[in-house]
């Protein structure tokens, strides 16, 4: 079953809120609680654990190249089965 709250404004690190105003600091704009962003996917860089932040900027340490935050990795595995084969 899929979980309502996946995915949204009020559940991402990246949308700060004062009472009932939401923004998005990624994008920049104002958005609202129950939101989508529609950068946020499964397997974006932001929960990868190869992913490493140098002065602000994103960096993967796998391809040792720059990345969005929000990118989706080539590499991703949704079932998990490769997730331990680089460490």
């Amino acid at each position: 079953m899929t979980n309502e709250r996946y995915g949204k404004c009020d559940m991402c690190r990246f949308c700060v809120h004062s009472e009932e105003d939401w923004a998005c600091m990624v994008n920049n704009i104002v958005v609202k609680a129950k939101g989508s962003c529609p950068r946020w996917r499964p397997g974006c860089c932001e929960n990868c654990t190869h992913v490493e932040i140098k002065f602000g900027n994103a960096v993967c340490k796998l391809h040792n190249e720059a990345t969005d935050i929000l990118s989706v990795c080539d590499d991703y595995d949704p079932s998990g089965f490769n997730s331990m084969a680089d460490q």
